[in-house]
Parts: C-alpha cells; structure tokens; sequence
C-alpha cells in the first residue's frame, strides 16, 4: 500500500524549496516511532539483519587496534548482538504490533535495562552500560544505515532533527543536504541565519516529524509556502523540481552578480560590505566574492552557543578566537560592533534580575557595557589582540551623547596600556567608529564626526527613534517608514557632515539591504552600504542601472515636497522608468 501524501506547517526561512529523501539525524538518538503495512515487515526484518551484520563488522574494526581486555569486552558485545532470543522477541513484537524496528527494539532493550537496573548487583550493573553502548549502535545503524559515521549523511537528503547546530549545518552543506527539518526553532537561530546563508532550504517547528514519517522516503520542503510535503504526488515532484532548478540558477546568477563591482551608469564605484551574527557565514562571504564586513553583531557569542542558550559569558579568550578567524578569514576591513545586549536580545549569563518597561530604551549596548568594565574590557582586549591578524575596526552602538564617545575611546586606551605591559601584538591604530541610530547622535553629528574615525547608520533603531515607534508592533508599521520627511532629512545631515569632514560612512541597517531604497541612498550620498548577503546581488544590479544624479534628483524631489504619499510614488515611478 502506497503511502499517503501529507501536508504538514511550519515557519519557513527564505524562499527556497528542496526536494530529497528523509534522513533522520540526533544527537542523542531519537529514536524515530511510525506505524506500518503488514507488507513492510519482511523488510523490516532485512534491515534488523543488515544493521546487525554492520554493527559486528564495525566492533570487528574496533578490536583490531585494542589490547587483550578491550577484545574481550567487545567480543561479549558481538555475542549479545547475537543473542536469538532478542532477535526472535523483536521480529515476533514487529509483526504482532506493526510498528517500525528501531522502535520495537529500542522499547525490549529499555525494559531489559530497567529489569537489569532494579537488581542490586554490581556485575549485573556494569553490563547494563555494554547493553547501553550496543543498543546505541544498532539503532544508529538502523536509522542511518548507509553513513560510516553517525555525523554523516547521504547525499540529496533532507535532515530531519529535533535540534540543528550550526557545526551540524556547515558539515551537512559540504556533504550535499539539500534541506533541513527542525522539530524547534526560530528564523533568528544560528542554525536559521547560516542555512540561509549557504541557501539551505530549512523550515521549523514541524511538531514529532520524526513520528509521521519513515527514514528514506520522499520528502519537498517548501520555506516561501511554509510546508512540508511527505510521499508527494509525481505532480509535486515535476513542479517542485522545475521550482527548485529555476531557484538555482537564479542563485547562480546572484553569485556571479555579486562578484561584480557595483559601479553606476556615470562610473561612480559604490562599496558593498557584509553583515553577519555568526563567524561560520564568512564562508558564504568568500563565494560571493565579498572582501569587507560592515557589521559583525558579537551578541551572538554572549547569547547563544550552538543553538543552546548560554549561562555563562564568553571569556576574552573565547572571543579572541572568534575574532581572530573572522579577521584571518576576510581580506579587507571587518568592523565590530561591540556588545550590542538589551532591547530585544537578552543574555541570560548576563544574570540580569530586573525588568525594565521600556528596555529598547533602557540599560543597552554602549551604556550597559560602560558600567560592566569587567565584562567590557574582556571584549576589547579580544578585539585589540586579534587586530593583529586583520584589519578590524571597532564600532560602538547606541551613542547618545559626546561624553559616551569620549569614556569608550579612554577605556579603550587604558587597555591598550595594559596589552603592552602584557607584550600583547595588537594594532596600535585600530580605528573607532560610531554607529549613528539615536536623534540625539544625529542632532550633535558636527561634534561627534570629530571623534570618530569612521560612521556607521543603524537605520533600524534611527527611524523607530525618530518616530517615536515600536518597529516590532504591528499596529505601528504605517509609521515605520524609513523614507519618512523627517528621517530623510537626519540622514542627509548627517551623511553632509560626514562627507564634510571626509570622513567614511556607511549605513549598515536593514535599509542598506532593500533594493527599493538603494536609489534613495545614493541621491543622499551613501557611497557605502553593508547588509545581508542575500541581499548583495539584487542592490548591486540597482547601483549598475542608475546614475547618481538621476538619484539626486528623484531625493531632491521628494525633500522639496514633503509628503509621504508623494516620496512613496515618486519612488514607485523611478523604479518604473529604470525597470529596477
């Protein structure tokens, strides 16, 4: 009897699809539990013979490299494996229950231990850890029959986890997954942000996947759809694999995009830097030719470590080692944004025991961290210590006032001092930027533009400050408009000033990244931008179908008139008249 086509919904990252087969991966075997046919069974048994004969030839393997005692130890796990009463139990249970096999033996061999376990008897006690070890292995080569090593996975699969790392996803990419099922999780995840960096299909919160159904079957991912289709229809499969090749060279096409310099129609060359929350995206940054980082969020590090919530900060060593390879691994700069904690992003090893109401507007970023010197001078030394291997600069979030900027470029020389009594290497002339995101930054730009060798605009938080907006409420989106009159005209102040002075700025936000207001950008004279990856070939074709003055012009139209109404269609209209 075939098996039925299901749809199941999830939480999509991006918009790519994957057809493979099911591969169930755990790290602590999840034992996998479904239903089947009465036709099923005798395969069921040829997989319980195969992943028996499998497991004696790898303990086989493991003896001929061990002394006499260890053989011997092995040798009883060869002689348990097989053991005919538990083969005849299993089969027998198989057949009676009509549940899988990995399952029914997991279930005899857990009665066996707990039987086993309530006995008090010390020898009776130590062969429980040799039942442990055996029923491990066996199950691991029934669910993965086909990987030498319980990490690896065939390729074309589509992995199927209650949890993912970030290590899991980098090994799994080299190998060929074409996508990922996570049982938990969210789009802001580690694992979700490198997925989508290598352009791995990969869709959460499929609840007990591994229930509903069998290891090697067909499976189609689709994250735009948020959807998982298990046993689907040769009308899914012909139509999904048109999608998918369609995607892929589309992400050809991207890739090559973005190697390309991005140079308008009047031959003005505009820089395009990266962000990134995790150090294994810089691998992503390589293949799409990208040489700078504009923003590296280090919160990451205080937050999450493999997917696991942390409970205990990073140490400057730790960090120093992140740094390090982040710098070794990019040609040219890489700016750091210090501890960016607060706000929406709680640490819990920060051990904080109050809430505060308004915490976008509270106790973060450059004022949390200047009064947690310990803390903060653990994050400097790392980062002064790897400027050595690299040409990082340091920028420093949420500004509010001069006196700010002058305490953090003091703090930053009395470590220095300390470095050299250490006879630490660091770069002596490592520069210190500031990123602009709070009314008061921008008002007293003229000022801060002294102090700072280089700007950075963080539009996400400058337009929800300057409209006094929650940008995470739904009910306040109309008034979350980066090309709002009043943040149209800050962001020309301060890219004036910045200019003026000769000074570099970039504007590193989420606005960076929309190919909608690249040509706003430009006509307020951003001549650099940083932003997701994903993003870079789509703004890069932008920048090559416009010139400058034509951007000048639509900017200056739109401050003329001071209308909202009348900036959204102006822009509308320009992108029509240049196709973008």
């Amino acid at each position: 009897m075939p098996d039925k086509r299901t749809i199941l919904s999830g939480n999509g990252v991006g918009d790519d699809v994957a057809i493979g087969s099911s591969f169930f991966y755990a790290h602590s075997l999840d034992t996998p539990i479904y239903k089947i046919e009465e036709d099923d069974i005798e395969e069921e048994y040829k997989r319980f013979d195969e992943a028996v004969n499998k497991s004696i030839e790898e303990i086989k393997l493991l003896q001929m490299n061990a002394d006499n005692n260890i053989k011997n130890i092995l040798s009883i796990h060869i002689l348990m494996l097989q053991d005919k009463v538990i083969e005849k139990q299993v089969k027998e249970e198989v057949k009676n229950k009509l549940f899988n096999i990995e399952h029914i033996y997991d279930t005899i061999i857990s009665e066996y231990l707990e039987k086993l376990s309530s006995i008090n008897n010390k020898m009776l006690s130590e062969r429980s850890s040799d039942i442990i070890d055996i029923k491990t292995r066996l199950i691991k080569n029934l669910i993965q029959p086909n990987s030498a090593y319980y990490f690896q996975v065939p390729k074309n699969s589509i992995v199927i986890a209650k949890t993912l790392t970030p290590s899991d996803v980098l090994k799994f990419n080299n190998i060929g997954a074409e996508g990922f099922i996570v049982e938990s999780g969210g789009y802001t995840s580690h694992t979700a942000i490198l997925a989508k960096s290598f352009g791995i299909a990969i869709i959460f919160n499929i609840t007990d996947i591994s229930s509903k159904i069998k290891n090697g079957k067909k499976i189609i991912i689709d994250c735009k759809s948020n959807i998982v289709i298990m046993n689907p229809s040769k009308k899914d499969i012909n139509n999904y694999t048109m999608l998918s090749d369609k995607i892929k060279k589309f992400k050809e096409k991207s890739i090559l995009d973005a190697k390309e310099k991005a140079v308008t129609k009047d031959n003005i060359e505009i820089k395009i830097n990266a962000n990134i929350d995790i150090p294994e995206e810089t691998e992503s940054l390589l293949k799409y030719g990208i040489d700078s980082i504009g923003l590296y969020r280090t919160e990451f590090l205080y937050m999450f470590s493999d997917e696991e919530i942390i409970t205990e900060l990073p140490t400057e060593e730790a960090q120093f080692e992140v740094y390090k390879y982040i710098a070794s691994k990019i040609k040219g700069k890489v700016i750091i944004r210090t501890l960016d904690i607060g706000g929406d992003k709680i640490s819990p090893a920060l051990g904080l025991d109050f809430k505060e109401d308004n915490p976008f507007l509270g106790w973060r970023a450059i004022r949390f961290c200047l009064q947690n010197k310990k803390l903060f001078k653990d994050q400097i030394k790392a980062l002064l210590r790897a400027s050595h291997y690299g040409n990082i600069e340091i920028m420093i979030p949420m500004i509010s006032t001069l006196e700010e900027i002058e305490d953090t470029k003091k703090f930053i020389e009395d470590v220095k001092e300390e470095l050299k009594k250490e006879n630490q290497n660091f770069n002596e002339n490592i520069k210190i930027g500031v990123l602009i995101e709070t009314p008061s930054a921008a008002e007293i730009i003229d000022l801060i533009v002294k102090e700072a060798d280089f700007l950075s605009i963080g539009s996400n938080d400058l337009v929800q400050y300057m409209m006094a907006c929650d940008r995470t409420n739904e009910k306040l989106t109309y008034l979350y408009n980066p090309i709002d009159i009043s943040v149209l005209r800050t962001l020309k102040k301060i890219i004036n000033t910045a200019n003026e002075n000769n000074k570099p700025i970039a504007l590193c936000g989420e606005m960076a990244g929309v190919p909608e207001y690249t040509p706003v950008l430009l006509g307020l004279g951003i001549r650099e931008f940083s932003m997701p990856i994903k993003s870079i070939s789509a703004v890069k074709n932008i920048i090559r179908n416009v010139s400058i003055e034509e951007c000048r012009n639509l900017v200056n139209e739109m401050l003329e008139k001071c209308s909202n109404s009348f900036s959204k269609s102006s822009l509308y209209n320009f992108r029509k008249k240049f196709n973008i």
